[in-house]
């Protein structure tokens, strides 16, 4: 790995790292949180729509795909984050890795073994204590629903995996078009139906922190942080580039602790290091594996 490609991995790291931070602050005070996600989900479908492309036989997939990718976690992941904290949303999001392995094997056929077994007891275990562990003052007293929405946010990833593993000839960037148009759709419907006061993300005290944090979610996190991710997966291993989740995690529990005050207690460290542990041991595993021709994308926030 040259410089440049460790800089614009670190750079996608902090980028999807502080993302947590944003949304942990956007939906606790500015922003109904299906609204938010709505309207970032149509700024990166308006910039995105030159991609978009019809293929047919292959549909079903690719809209399927969208609805775990770009509509089912955020309709679980950002409702979660005024619930929890932006430490252990990180953490939990990275169930999707263990999920997407599970979920590989009973679909796909793929097959496992003893250390990715051990990854995924690992990760299951270190979420599991911070879920069950006294939440951090910042979280607010539906901390354990916050997490079980995030385990929902990680699941729904992992299935939006395993049905791009079955799509073959479609771009990652016709696809996150797709992921976009779909979400834009759904998270529209879900914010009508189960929201009110939109209007109050665009009242003087709110609006400029709701467009920064827009701004962020939508261009930085989403289209720059992709566009480098993706940039790198053509010069890396898929292996070497997937480590960003666990960089970003690291990010994003200290930007919790640094900018939101969020506590880092025994119960989150251990918890922390047991989920990290355990992706490590899935990671190190599928790196002893020729890398498939489509692999998994890696989780977004």
């Amino acid at each position: 790995m040259s410089v440049k490609e460790f800089f614009v991995l670190l750079t996608v790291c902090v980028a999807w790292g502080l993302h947590f931070v944003v949304m942990k602050v956007t939906v606790g005070s500015t922003t109904p949180p299906l609204f938010y996600a709505a309207v970032r989900m149509t700024i990166v479908m308006l910039i995105m729509l030159p991609q978009l492309r019809w293929h047919s036989g292959k549909m079903v997939y690719v809209i399927a795909a969208g609805l775990g990718y770009g509509a089912l976690n955020y309709a679980f992941m950002f409702p979660a984050m005024g619930m929890t904290t932006a430490a252990a949303a990180a953490i939990t999001i990275e169930l999707y890795v263990p999920f997407s392995i599970i979920l590989s094997v009973i679909f796909l056929g793929d097959r496992i073994g003893p250390r990715r077994i051990c990854g995924i007891i690992l990760a299951i275990a270190g979420v599991s204590i911070i879920a069950l562990a006294k939440p951090d003052e910042t979280a607010g007293p539906l901390f354990l629903l916050g997490i079980a929405l995030m385990v929902g946010a990680a699941m729904s990833e992992a299935v939006g995996a395993v049905l791009v593993k079955k799509i073959q000839g479609v771009s990652p960037f016709e696809l996150l078009a797709w992921f976009s148009v779909v979400g834009s759709a759904v998270l529209w419907i879900l914010t009508f139906v189960l929201e009110d006061n939109q209007t109050t993300a665009f009242v003087p005290e709110n609006r400029v922190n709701f467009a920064l944090a827009l701004f962020y979610s939508a261009i930085i996190a989403s289209v720059v942080a992709h566009a480098s991710y993706y940039w790198l997966l053509q010069r890396l291993p898929i292996y070497v580039v997937s480590t960003s989740g666990l960089m970003t995690t690291v990010v994003a529990i200290a930007g919790g602790h640094f900018i939101l005050g969020e506590a880092i207690t025994p119960q989150l460290l251990g918890g922390a290091a047991l989920t990290l542990l355990g992706i490590g041991f899935i990671l190190y595993a599928r790196a002893k594996i020729k890398p498939p021709e489509n692999p998994l994308p890696i989780t977004e926030n």
